[in-house]
């Protein structure tokens, strides 16, 4: 049928939907829909953007449908596309010229989109990628290297390595930062790939969407299209016995047909709570690695990045009592660069080491918290059965060594203490004596898993037990 008579029907249409509903709503959220083509029981509507959609499925469905059926018939049905101009202001609505060149909507290319609301026709799916997190300004260190690497592989093959890829890590570490980064960068090594970069929560409310709307194949069917797979805080998948299901299957197909996966988590796979064992399995696949809290160098580039982006100057003092109070947590150094920016700008005062302390007091009580070398060497002595004597005393077994090492280490990261007066509180040693050992340990960290393992869990109980950041 022609435009004239979707028009008209379109008309009748809203004066049934007009009797259900306010004024208000009515000028708000059924004026600005323009009706494009009604083909035998199918009516498509153009409406002006995604949010516009949304609001209108999830608020005005009912009376919508009630008006379609009353209208076209109980078979009908709703198409929608995506306004290609700027959001319209309501007016009256007018009949449309009759074409008869136009083309018909091709009815096979019209799956319903889940990434904005099930019934959108829209060809190219929206990547919600981040445009300005990119491997360039992801700053590499010990903490992240790994899963750094792999990232950029991944980006230059996908599917072929590391599939699935899960990161994993505490709060504020980067994850959302690699997950786009990696997004980004098959954008543009790959840019007839889809990719798709979404969250646990969204993923779960598209697919709650779909339930209601009873489009759950179509929902599946979308995703099964997409080439590139980025699912940030999988964890709260927990408990979402439906959600995990249909990612189950989803998963299957993906790694099946070789489209990568990547997806990020607070815990280690093992750890995760009340998520099915079967994902569990498929998650350990292809390679799960851990974004640790960066060491001093790394958040003093880190920190020395974020000031150049935002145009800040600070001295090497005060970079230096930020680095040694903010060691857990990248995101919160970046709020409070920005804090600093913004108290420096707008109240036209000085950066200096008093606002420093009192904008890091607002963002954390643990802001400042001498952390003992001898709570170290305790924490170590305990958890390796290695007695607190032998390991500041002169032994030469390997037990005692590595003891040492790891204490002369954690000491260096966690306190604010010179490296001479570390090797003195461990029985007198000398400053080239732990940076000796800090390299053994490094060197350890790339070559021993088993070091690894050991090192990771001394690390989690150190910050825990003493509160360090």
């Amino acid at each position: 049928m022609s435009e004239t008579s979707a028009a008209h029907t379109w008309n009748l249409i809203l004066e049934e939907v007009r009797r259900s509903i306010s004024p208000k709503i009515y000028n708000t959220w059924f004026l600005p829909i323009k009706p494009l083509l009604l083909d035998g029981m199918v009516l498509t509507l153009e409406v002006p953007n995604e949010f516009f959609l949304s609001h209108l499925e999830s608020n005005y469905l009912s009376p919508l449908k009630d008006s379609v059926r009353k209208i076209i018939g109980p078979r009908a049905k709703i198409d929608y596309q995506l306004s290609t101009d700027d959001y319209k202001k309501p007016g009256k609505l007018k009949t449309l010229r009759s074409d008869k060149t136009q083309d018909k909507p091709d009815r096979q290319s019209e799956i319903k989109n889940p990434f904005v609301i099930p019934g959108i026709k829209k060809v190219t799916i929206d990547n919600n990628l981040n445009p300005s997190y990119l491997f360039e300004n992801f700053i590499e260190g010990h903490c992240n290297r790994v899963a750094r690497q792999a990232g950029l592989q991944i980006s230059q093959k996908p599917g072929d390595l590391f599939n699935p890829l899960l990161i994993y890590g505490d709060t504020g570490l980067g994850k959302s930062h690699l997950l786009q980064a990696i997004g980004n960068a098959v954008h543009v090594n790959h840019p007839k790939l889809q990719v798709l970069y979404t969250t646990s929560d969204r993923f779960t409310n598209q697919f709650i969407q779909a339930i209601r709307s009873n489009t759950t194949n179509d929902f599946a069917m979308q995703y099964q299209n997409i080439d590139v797979l980025l699912i940030d805080d999988i964890q709260y998948f927990s408990g979402k016995a439906g959600t995990q299901e249909i990612f189950f299957h989803l998963f299957n197909q993906l790694h099946q047909g070789k489209k990568q996966i990547v997806l990020s988590s607070d815990k280690a796979p093992k750890d995760l709570k009340e998520i099915d064992d079967r994902l569990i399995s498929r998650f350990k696949w292809g390679g799960s690695l851990e974004l640790l809290s960066p060491d001093y160098e790394t958040l003093m580039a880190i920190l020395l990045a974020k000031c150049e982006e935002k145009q800040l100057h600070l001295e090497e003092s005060i970079m230096e009592t930020l680095c040694l109070n903010l060691k857990q947590n990248i995101r919160e150094l970046e709020g409070i660069i920005v804090n600093l920016k913004l108290q420096s700008t707008v109240n036209g005062v000085q950066i200096d080491s008093k606002l420093v302390k009192e904008v890091l007091t607002s963002f954390s009580n643990r802001a400042h918290k001498e952390v003992n070398i001898e709570s170290i060497i305790n924490i170590i002595s305990e958890y390796v059965k290695v007695p607190v004597n032998s390991i500041l005393g002169k032994g030469r077994t390997r037990n005692v060594v590595q003891a040492r090492q790891l204490a002369m280490y954690f000491s260096k990261k966690f306190t604010n203490k010179p490296l001479s007066m570390i090797g003195a509180a461990m029985g007198g040693k000398d400053h080239s004596t732990v940076i000796y050992s800090c390299e053994i340990v490094e060197s350890l960290l790339e070559t021993d898993r088993n070091f690894e393992e050991l090192f990771r869990k001394l690390e989690k109980l150190i910050v825990k037990t003493l509160g360090v950041k």
